[in-house]
């Protein structure tokens, strides 16, 4: 009974997640420090760093 409370919950907790989605990145992203970091680090994965260099120019 335990484990099938325990799928209930996590599955409507993955519903409500991806139903919002846009606004958690945006609040995530929103955040100074941690869009640097996101930044930052996806710069130095070479496909993302041409992609964002082509956009670009």
């Amino acid at each position: 009974m335990n484990k099938m409370i325990w799928s209930i919950v996590f599955t409507l907790f993955a519903f409500v997640l991806v139903q919002n989605r846009y606004r958690l990145m945006n609040l995530i992203l929103g955040q100074n420090q941690v869009r640097h970091f996101f930044i930052k680090w996806l710069m130095k994965i070479p496909y993302f760093r041409t992609k964002f260099i082509r956009q670009a120019f």
